[in-house]
């Protein structure tokens, strides 16, 4: 349950944290959520 939880504030922390290909922003749009995520990777990943 602590690694579900602390998944998901990672996800939402993302934008504090930085990402190195985009620009500086304070603030970025949220994506839907890391469990959404992980299941489009798992998908991109066996070509779907």
């Amino acid at each position: 349950m602590f690694a579900l939880v602390g998944a998901q504030m990672a996800w939402v922390l993302r934008p504090f944290l930085g990402a190195p290909g985009l620009p500086f922003e304070w603030f970025r749009a949220r994506e839907s959520n890391v469990f959404a995520a992980l299941l489009n990777a798992v998908g991109n990943l066996f070509g779907r």
